[in-house]
């Protein structure tokens, strides 16, 4: 009995270690979540009325630079902003850049991603083609059960969602839980999802404090024949979803009781075209 608990706590002890070993970003790991303040409507706007814009520009990584064309570890040990996949081509961030934000209240964390993407192709899967894999990690140990959540737009502008594992959640629902707009003479495709804490299994509301894991992975379709579907990838340790659902390799969110700074005259203090003019 003796030897069996020594070599469960050996076990438990090299998973622990394992863990800790998986590669981490050094400027953009932990993403601190603003309290919102404003109302947001989930129809894949991202105008600043909703503090979008504002959101995308303040928080930031520790480098300084906001959580835009964010690098992570292929799965050859790069590391990069955009990972081929399937005989993919990728010709920088005009082609595919996803720029990603979060705030928070009670009820609900709130997720904007505005994706720079010269074409929008997507046959009809809510991961094959351009679309959103989410994962979250509901401790914030970035360890155990993860919640998947697939997300897209189909070409004729028709939500996807596949509510790949959700224990003992109801799932989200397209149109009230999650929106995804195309701006085609921008390049840019819009997702604006709401997940509520029933839908990472929590029974009560979120709180400051609250933190969880997060993999965003925003897969890249293009329209050229051998370019369509799933053949590429940028987000947030999109490695949480593709090679396998891997809880240890989601970033950390971690929710503040900071909210944005407002001008006298009652108007956020930044604009996402002014963000997107430093890119």
């Amino acid at each position: 009995m003796k030897k069996f608990l020594i070599a469960i706590t050996l076990l438990l002890f090299l998973t622990a270690i394992a863990a800790d070993a998986q590669w981490r970003s050094k400027t953009h790991d932990v993403y601190n979540a603003l309290e919102k303040t404003l109302d947001i409507k989930i129809d894949g706007e991202l105008d600043n009325a909703e503090g979008w814009e504002a959101v995308f520009d303040t928080v930031k990584g520790t480098n300084g630079d906001p959580f835009c064309g964010v690098e992570f570890e292929d799965v050859g040990g790069a590391v990069k902003a955009f990972e081929p996949h399937g005989g993919g081509k990728w010709d920088g961030a005009d082609d595919h850049e996803t720029c990603f934000a979060f705030v928070w209240d009670p009820d609900a964390i709130y997720i904007a991603l505005s994706v720079t993407d010269d074409e929008h192709q997507n046959g009809g899967a809510a991961w094959n083609g351009d679309s959103l894999q989410m994962a979250f990690e509901p401790t914030g140990k970035r360890a155990g059960t993860l919640f998947l959540y697939n997300i897209a737009l189909g070409n004729a502008a028709n939500l996807i969602i596949h509510n790949e594992t959700f224990p003992g959640a109801p799932g989200l629902v397209a149109g009230e839980d999650f929106a995804i707009t195309r701006n085609e003479n921008k390049k840019e495709t819009y997702y604006e999802i709401a997940i509520a804490p029933e839908d990472l299994g929590l029974k009560v509301p979120f709180k400051e404090g609250y933190e969880l894991g997060v993999g965003l992975c925003v897969n890249d379709g293009d329209k050229a024949a051998g370019q369509q579907g799933q053949k590429g990838w940028s987000g947030w340790y999109p490695h949480a979803v593709v090679h396998g659902k891997n809880a240890e390799k989601t970033g950390l969110v971690k929710l503040t009781d900071e909210t944005l700074a407002v001008e006298p005259s009652n108007k956020l203090t930044t604009t996402w075209g002014r963000l997107k003019s430093t890119q």
